[in-house]
């Protein structure tokens, strides 16, 4: 008797409570896309953390090669968190995806308005019509058909003026940043380029002349794949209070988007005015 009791005393000791064999909550995933000489995992890390943090959930960083990559990766629930930039946001509110749109940097007022997009070309092509005139005898960089600024911002005003940019130039080429666009056509080896305001106005190289400007170019908003362990509304709010709970957050957005400028808060995004047919 006394080493039946024993052995079931002894027993109950190994039964391991139920709390203990539960399987650790999956970590969110807090994503962005890769761009030259920008070092964007440390751009997000403090966005990751700081979630995890309020949260008490782990969380984990991934790069994707492309803001198309990454809002693939979103629509396919590998991504919880997305920081994309205009033209991934646009493409990603396109779909049916339930999608939530988190809020944005607030980008101070004299700097959102920097932030636009131009068509740069060798002297000469400044002169009304002359871009449409030569544009079959034309080499045309833009920086990558993901670009805001450099991508289908340019291409849509290209567009109006009946300029189809894979058609109607004699070349179309990718740069891969906005100060490669310039480059190529500071060093002769294209005709016309698309890129960024501020870093033509940075430069200006000689020969190299503006041929349009853009209107201001708001930055994406950040997304959120709802589910049932993916509080959106949540993340929401707590964007909201992160200058006051963790003014890291968006130091490190800043060293990661130079668009975002001396933003120090987050805000509701605009989503009435930020509409997929500005893709078209």
């Amino acid at each position: 008797m006394t080493r039946t009791f024993l052995a079931v005393f002894l027993s109950l000791l190994y039964v391991v409570p139920v709390h203990a064999r539960q399987a650790p909550p999956r970590a969110w995933v807090i994503a962005t896309y890769a761009y030259p000489q920008r070092d964007r995992v440390a751009a997000i890390q403090p966005l990751a953390d700081y979630l995890g943090l309020r949260a008490r959930h782990p969380v984990q960083v991934r790069l994707f090669d492309s803001p198309t990559a990454l809002v693939d990766a979103l629509r396919r629930g590998e991504v919880d968190v997305a920081v994309p930039n205009l033209h991934g946001y646009l493409q990603a509110r396109r779909t049916s995806e339930p999608l939530t749109t988190l809020p944005m940097p607030q980008v101070p007022a004299l700097q959102a308005d920097r932030y636009r997009a131009v068509l740069v070309g060798r002297q000469g092509l400044e002169a009304p019509g002359e871009l449409e005139r030569q544009a079959r005898t034309l080499r045309l960089v833009l920086v990558g058909p993901d670009s805001a600024s450099g991508g289908f911002v340019p291409v849509r005003e290209l567009r109006r003026r009946g300029l189809e940019p894979t058609t109607a130039f004699a070349h179309l080429a990718y740069a891969g940043s906005h100060a490669a666009a310039l480059e190529a056509v500071a060093s002769g080896r294209a005709d016309v380029a698309a890129l960024a305001a501020d870093v033509y106005d940075a430069s200006r190289p000689t020969g190299v002349v503006e041929v349009w400007r853009s209107q201001p170019i708001p930055p994406g908003p950040l997304l959120c794949r709802p589910a049932a362990d993916v509080p959106c509304q949540q993340f929401t709010a707590w964007l909201l209070e992160a200058h006051d709970e963790a003014p890291a957050v968006m130091t490190a957005l800043r060293a990661g988007w130079p668009e975002f400028g001396d933003a120090t808060v987050f805000v509701p995004a605009p989503t009435a005015l930020l509409t997929p047919a500005l893709l078209d």
